[in-house]
C-alpha cells in the first residue's frame, strides 16, 4: 500500500484523530487522519495492483513498503517495527496503533557464495515530512535477511558484508526501525526517503 491510500477504519472513540504511518526501502510516509473521515456511509471500493518483476542477475528490486499501521496521536511514544518478513509493531505505553505492520523489503538476485555489502545513505535516520512543515523520524534502523549469511561489519557499509547462501542466488533484506510520534503530531500524510546501497563483488 502506498502513501495516501488509507484503509477504512472504525475507531472506538468518536473524537479520536489517527495517524497513518508508512515507510519503505525507497519511500517513507505517514498520515494523521481525523476519525470522522472513516465514518462516511458511502460504498467503499478497493483496488489491488497486480504486477510481476523479472530480475536480472546482479540486481536489487524493492518488494514492499515499510508500514507502521495507523496510529492515534495524543500521547507521545514510539512504534518499533521489527526487521523480518512477518514483522511485528510494538508501541510504547499509552500509544495506540492498528492495521498493517510491514518491514521494508527488497529482493536481491546474484550468484551463490558471492559477497554483497549493504548500507544506508540516511545515517540511520529517515525524516518524514508532513503538513505545514511537521516532521517525524524513524531511527534505530535494523536489517534482517533471508538467503544471506553474515560475514563481517565493514566500515561505511553499516549493515555489513554478507554472502549469498541461496543456491539459486535469491536473497531478501528487511528493514525496520523505531518511529517517534509526538503528542501533538499534526494530522496529515508524512513522506521521506530511505536509500539502501548494495555493492556486489
Amino acid at each position: 500500500m502506498g502513501p495516501g491510500i488509507i484503509p477504512p477504519l472504525r475507531p472506538t472513540t468518536g473524537g479520536a484523530r489517527w495517524l497513518r504511518a508508512v515507510a519503505c526501502a525507497v519511500l517513507a510516509a505517514a498520515a494523521l487522519i481525523p476519525a470522522q473521515a472513516f465514518a462516511q456511509s458511502l460504498p467503499k471500493l478497493a483496488a489491488a495492483r497486480t504486477q510481476a518483476v523479472l530480475m536480472t542477475q546482479g540486481n536489487i528490486v524493492k518488494s514492499a513498503d515499510m508500514d507502521f499501521g495507523t496510529i492515534a496521536p495524543g500521547v507521545a511514544g514510539t512504534v518499533t517495527l521489527s526487521s523480518q518478513s512477518s514483522a511485528t509493531c510494538t508501541t510504547s505505553a499509552g500509544l495506540v496503533r492498528t492495521g498493517p505492520c510491514q518491514a521494508a523489503a527488497s529482493n536481491i538476485l546474484y550468484r551463490n557464495n558471492k559477497h554483497v555489502f549493504i548500507g544506508d545513505s540516511n545515517n540511520g535516520v529517515i525524516t518524514l515530512s508532513g503538513p505545514g512543515g511537521a516532521m517525524m523520524q524513524v531511527t534505530n534502523l535494523a536489517m534482517g535477511v533471508s538467503g544471506l549469511t553474515g560475514k563481517q561489519a565493514n566500515g561505511n557499509w553499516d549493515f555489513g558484508k554478507w554472502q549469498v547462501s541461496d543456491p539459486a542466488g535469491f536473497a531478501q533484506i528487511y528493514i525496520g526501525g523505531v518511529l517517534t510520534v509526538g503528542a501533538t503530531q499534526t494530522p496529515g500524510t508524512y513522506t521521506g526517503t530511505l536509500t539502501i546501497q548494495v555493492l556486489m563483488n
